[in-house]
């Protein structure tokens, strides 16, 4: 069993920093989702063998993210913690929070092109890009509203409709 929660810890630190998350992160969390009992930092740095301050600074990481919290264990004065058990939650959070910041960093770019695109000295260069920025507009529109329709929480009713609607669009 030992060898097991090792590899599906050592798998969520990949999967983790396979989507620009710290691998650290990644397996503190499925420590934290694999133990029965809250954990300690200090164990978690013995287990993972990593450093205090790593521990430290994704443990805080995953708290503002809502994937663990801090929980008191009787006579004890170490900070202890458990995993949220709702992966899915915390994960479509994750992602519809990215997007929406990527989007909010693109859109002033695209503002300003599009404002340039409209000031610009009319020429069939210009009605090309235009014409070719618009195209680029209209995906950018089409993530956001797809962003906006995913549920907050992991309701497999709503997430079971929208992959039909995604295979019918295929």
């Amino acid at each position: 069993m030992e060898n097991t929660k090792k590899e599906i810890i050592s798998i969520a630190g990949l999967v983790s920093s396979r989507f620009s998350l710290s691998p650290i992160a990644g397996q503190i969390y499925a420590l934290l989702y694999l133990s029965s009992r809250p954990v300690s930092l200090n164990d978690m740095v013995k287990e993972l063998r990593i450093s205090k301050g790593s521990a430290s600074t994704n443990i805080r990481a995953l708290e503002s993210w809502g994937a663990v919290r801090k929980v008191w264990v009787n006579s004890d004065r170490r900070d202890y913690y458990e995993a949220n058990p709702d992966i899915e939650g915390i994960v479509l959070r994750r992602v519809k929070e990215g997007i929406k910041k990527r989007i909010g960093e693109i859109k002033p770019k695209v503002e300003s092109i599009e404002s340039a695109l409209k000031n610009g000295k009319k020429s069939k260069d210009l009605k090309f890009v235009a014409g070719r920025f618009a195209k680029l507009k209209k995906i950018l529109s089409f993530v956001e509203n797809a962003v906006d329709i995913l549920p907050e929480r992991a309701d497999f009713g709503k997430l079971s409709l929208i992959g039909k609607i995604a295979k019918l669009a295929k």
